[in-house]
């Protein structure tokens, strides 16, 4: 993988990552690219998802209840 048009201070990081987690960079670079496309799609499918009819639960409900639940661990 060639990484063009990135800032000096960005591949440093990048480079510094990598050698953190004894990966190449171009593992260290895949790896964070994945993790951005899981969070992409689950941003997509929270946009479009709708609550079960007749639980009372709402989007904002479940949301918080995650963000609760994540902050508590």
């Amino acid at each position: 993988m060639n990484l063009r048009d990135v800032p000096d201070e960005i591949y440093t990081v990048l480079v510094e990552g990598a050698v953190a987690s004894h990966q190449s960079l171009n593992a260290f670079v895949v790896e964070r690219l994945a993790e951005v496309a899981r969070v992409i799609r689950l941003a997509d499918y929270v946009a479009s998802y709708e609550p079960p009819q007749g639980t009372g639960v709402t989007l904002d409900a479940a949301v918080a209840a995650v963000r609760e639940a994540r902050d508590a661990s």
